[in-house]
């Protein structure tokens, strides 16, 4: 629909909007918690081979995004989030002609996709381990984290001589760069977000034709495919990899190839397992918030118990169904007896008082379980 408003606006139909480069910012950042808790969750039921895999998560995945995010990179032009709204990165100076992503183009993309999150992630947490934590930053360090020492080593006890007097040393040496990181660090913090957000001001506002100052360092533009590049992708198709070299009879080049297109073939895999794993997960959260899912898991209503047979020694059943069996007369005032036959009200509750039981099938009665029957006629 964007794509369809720009043509029809005159604009530049090749720029993204900003709603699409958000999006797939948030898809970037969505896709690292998620895959934490799957881990997280069969950790718990696998600690033996998934417990070291979660203690080491943010490093496991950013191996994982630098093998994905450079197949995608070098065979499509732009990181799997790009490629999935149908964008890529193209040079801003040509070469020859070609605005194709270099070698180096691709290096300096993974060190932004994949290593700055990493280390930015880090920084984070080593902030967040020598402040003392959310309560220690808001009201003092007295409310820091238990194990997070705030104060520095005294100087008779850093003034030792030898080993221990070294050690005393770097431990200073080391509380005075941790405090001027801890004074620091929410300045570069601050300068790094309010830069992303004045490049998407000014790029909202077509100021400039990077959504990102980073790009902007590579050179490097965010455009929407054409359908050249969607031509050039279906002649290229799925599967074939750079990795794969000239078949040559070799047992060993064989195995090789093999492995490059199965592992080309599963990376680009992704871009469909991903709307599947979507479409999956909500069917699941519909389906565990309806209707359908409790009635599955109620067990059946059990089935009537069978009628009582009249007793031998007990009244004769009437054969029209309007006459009680005691009075012999039209049913006044109906009632049922714990057995299920039907009598007059008053025949039933004096029978059942004096005898406690059913006059037709004998079975023990109390009067408390009379039903009085009622008839829209």
């Amino acid at each position: 629909m964007e794509f369809m408003s720009d043509m029809l606006s005159g604009a530049d139909s090749g720029k993204p909007s900003l709603f699409e480069i958000v999006a797939q910012h948030k898809m970037s950042d969505l896709i690292e918690p998620a895959l934490r808790h799957v881990t997280s969750v069969y950790a718990h039921r696998y600690p033996r081979y998934l417990v070291r895999i979660l203690n080491w998560h943010e490093e496991v995945y950013a191996a994982i995004m630098l093998l994905v995010e450079r197949h995608y990179l070098r065979a499509y032009g732009g990181s799997f989030a790009e490629h999935f709204y149908g964008t890529k990165r193209v040079r801003t100076r040509k070469i020859r002609g070609d605005s194709s992503l270099t070698r180096g183009d691709v290096w300096g993309s993974l060190a932004l996709l994949v290593g700055l999150p990493l280390v930015k992630s880090r920084l984070d947490q080593y902030y967040e381990k020598i402040s003392g934590g959310a309560a220690a930053r808001l009201l003092g360090s007295s409310f820091a984290q238990v194990g997070q020492s705030q104060d520095p080593p005294s100087e008779s006890a850093s003034s030792g001589s030898g080993l221990y007097g070294v050690r005393r040393r770097f431990l200073a040496l080391r509380l005075s760069v941790e405090r001027l990181f801890k004074l620091c660090y929410p300045h570069v913090n601050f300068v790094y977000h309010a830069a992303t957000a004045l490049y998407y001001a000014a790029y909202m506002f077509d100021r400039t034709d990077y959504n990102s100052p980073w790009l902007h360092i590579l050179g490097l533009q965010v455009r929407r495919l054409s359908a050249a590049d969607y031509r050039a992708m279906d002649e290229r198709g799925s599967g074939t990899s750079d990795l794969a070299a000239p078949a040559n009879g070799s047992p060993i080049r064989f195995a090789r190839n093999m492995v490059a297109y199965l592992l080309s073939g599963g990376l680009d895999f992704l871009k469909v397992l991903l709307p599947l794993s979507i479409f999956f997960y909500r069917f699941l959260e519909w389906w565990h918030r309806s209707d359908f899912h409790k009635k599955i898991q109620m067990a059946p209503p059990p089935p009537p118990p069978m009628p009582l047979k009249p007793h031998p020694d007990g009244l004769a059943v009437p054969l029209d169904q309007a006459l009680c069996p005691i009075c012999n007369e039209t049913r006044t005032n109906p009632a049922a007896a714990p057995s299920g036959y039907v009598y007059c009200y008053p025949c039933i509750f004096n029978h059942i008082s004096e005898k406690h039981t059913c006059p037709i099938t004998m079975a023990a009665a109390h009067v408390s379980g009379i039903r009085k029957l009622y008839s829209d006629s």
